[in-house]
């Protein structure tokens, strides 16, 4: 069975493990809350797909495979 993982933390992680490439704070800031809404909606994604999966062998257990 897949498992889920937790959006927020998740994002936080990969900002704080990703670089910036811009001089300004301001720039910075903006980059960082795109890599933290791309990494959030990305781990949403994933969660919807795992849920999915996670259905489809539960019911491949319950009914048997077919």
């Amino acid at each position: 069975m897949l498992k889920r993982i937790d959006p927020e933390k998740f994002a936080l992680s990969v900002v704080s493990s990703s670089s910036a490439i811009s001089d300004s704070p301001e720039a910075i800031a903006k980059e960082k809350i795109e890599i933290y809404v791309a990494s959030y909606k990305e781990a949403e994604d994933y969660n919807r797909t795992v849920v999915k999966a996670n259905r489809q062998e539960d019911h491949k257990k319950f009914y048997g495979e077919k």
